[in-house]
């Protein structure tokens, strides 16, 4: 849904199986979305957003706080 609303580049987006992920900027700001979607019926999503002033500090704790979503 980011890829076609207004203020939003999309720079990364990927998916799988089960999952989904799509970063870029959006209003000025970085965010990284991760998506499960579980067996259950239940969507599972983790929503970064920080600004890019600080993405040399932030960035390599995104993978880690994304990675630790879990689901069924």
């Amino acid at each position: 849904k980011a890829s076609t609303e207004p203020g939003y580049k999309i720079t990364y987006s990927k998916a799988g199986k089960d999952w989904a992920v799509l970063s870029g900027i959006k209003d000025g700001k970085i965010f990284y979305e991760r998506r499960l979607f579980g067996k259950d019926g239940v969507i599972r999503t983790v929503w970064i957003e920080y600004p890019q002033a600080v993405k040399s500090k932030y960035d390599p704790l995104v993978g880690a706080i994304a990675g630790s979503l879990e689901g069924p």
